[in-house]
């Protein structure tokens, strides 16, 4: 006769020795929870405080990411249009490549609290550079959300013709005699109705238009022909301006213009992403922010053989043009020791340009071990520097068997808390043998 599942869930509680209050499991160990990451990876989702606990523990990497940001964000020139710089974090797969990344942008957003420094950097971070250029500009796109890229959109639109007497009075004409749009103001371009594009738009077309879908008909021709018109000025590309009109008329149902910018998947995108990129700049900048950072993960993936030579050709050429042609940004790659010498070799030209400075993360020792442990454990107790429930024999054991690779590191020392709170006695600790016990090998 089989076991019902709630005996199995039972016998496996008993057998593990597993509490309902899982706090008190940890407290044998003076943890309140195992505090390292289950699969070795850093959480893209992960909170401002715990990536500032994590931050990188060699102080050459430390010093690279201060001052690529001190470079960035204080040129020497403040009235210079070009304020491209950009860097290399460096690193084997399982180094940290993605914390550091985070790290960065942890710093860069900072600057946005501290007013007298008139500093604001908008930071975008991109986890794929995807396969061609315009799929990295959707990468950003997405990144900016719908809503605020719509928002954005309709704030250089209606500010535009609000300042406009010509075009503000043809936008006049079409509302009727009489008729109030707003009950507070005569004004419909009053700034208190232009804080909700949706809300302007409602009250033209529901108080405007009724029972007159002729003149509804005309007011969006009017209004297409005047938005695009603003655009083509604004961002120098009527393709790109009858995107992104389309991208504002669209608002039922599911957003075709919408997908085609955020996946990069327009074909009548392909050679405009220097446009794209300065639109997106621009529409940054009228949020009042004063720079514009991508910091982009695994570029590998464009170098390492999952493109073809002539979708490498492509990607590095167009990324090259962009580069020289908009420099109103910054950029932080994220790679490999081959993926940058491949592209060394592929572009040296687009290699100098992207790794004027390059931050080398370095392998695991017993030294840099010890320190990320404490700071691991520091999260889960009070500050302290203590190993505790690991020894030195344990630590040097684990940065042996884990050949130096930090991934690796972190999720066997999960797993090793998940053992000793099973297995571990008073007094006991996660020692050299008790990793010899639990290591797991990964296969390569």
């Amino acid at each position: 006769m089989t076991e019902s599942t709630e005996n199995l869930a039972l016998s496996l509680i008993a057998n593990r020795n597993i509490k309902a209050d899982t706090s008190a499991q940890f407290k044998r160990i003076k943890l309140s929870f195992n505090p390292f990451p289950r699969a070795g990876i850093s959480d893209l989702n992960s909170t401002a405080y715990l990536i500032s606990k994590l931050y990188p523990i060699d102080a050459e990497v430390k010093r690279g990411i201060e001052e690529f940001i001190a470079d960035s964000l204080f040129p020497q020139s403040s009235v210079s249009a070009d304020k491209y710089i950009s860097a290399v974090i460096r690193g084997d797969y399982g180094l940290g490549k993605t914390q550091t990344l985070l790290y960065a942008k942890l710093i860069l957003e900072s600057f946005n609290e501290v007013k007298d420094l008139n500093k604001k950097p908008f930071v975008i971070y991109i986890d794929n550079p995807g396969a061609k250029l315009t799929e990295l500009i959707g990468a950003i796109i997405s990144q900016i959300g719908e809503e605020n890229f719509k928002r954005y959109l309709w704030t250089i639109a209606l500010e535009k013709i609000a300042q406009t007497k010509k075009l503000k009075d043809a936008f006049l004409a079409f509302k009727p005699t009489n008729v109030s749009l707003f009950d507070d103001t005569a004004d419909p371009f009053d700034p208190v109705h232009l804080v909700s594009y949706k809300a302007f738009l409602d009250a033209w077309y529901s108080k405007s238009f009724v029972n007159n879908p002729k003149r509804q008909r005309e007011f969006q021709g009017f209004i297409r022909a005047t938005v695009v018109t603003i655009f083509t000025e604004e961002f120098d590309n009527s393709t790109i301006a009858i995107y992104f009109y389309d991208l504002l008329a669209e608002n039922i149902g599911v957003n075709k213009t919408w997908e085609a910018l955020a996946s990069g998947g327009g074909k009548d995108l392909d050679r405009k992403e220097v446009f794209i990129i300065r639109a997106i700049v621009k529409l940054i900048k009228s949020q009042s922010y004063t720079d514009f950072y991508i910091l982009v993960d695994e570029f590998e993936n464009v170098t390492a053989g999952r493109l073809s030579s002539l979708e490498i050709d492509r990607y590095v050429s167009n990324l090259r043009a962009l580069i020289d042609k908009e420099r109103n940004w910054c950029s932080l790659f994220a790679m490999t020791p081959p993926a940058l010498q491949r592209l060394k070799a592929v572009s040296p030209p687009l290699a100098e340009r992207i790794s004027s400075k390059v931050v080398d993360l370095k392998s695991l020792n017993n030294e840099r071990a010890k320190l990320i442990i404490i700071n691991y454990l520091n999260l889960a107790r009070e500050e302290s520097q203590d190993l505790f429930p690991f020894n030195d024999s344990g630590v040097n054991a684990l940065t042996s068997k884990s050949r130096g690779i930090l991934r690796v590191f972190l999720k066997s020392c999960f797993a090793f808390i998940q053992r000793a709170i099973e297995e571990l006695n008073e007094g006991e600790v996660i020692d050299d043998k008790f990793v010899e016990k639990h290591f797991q090998l990964e296969e390569e």
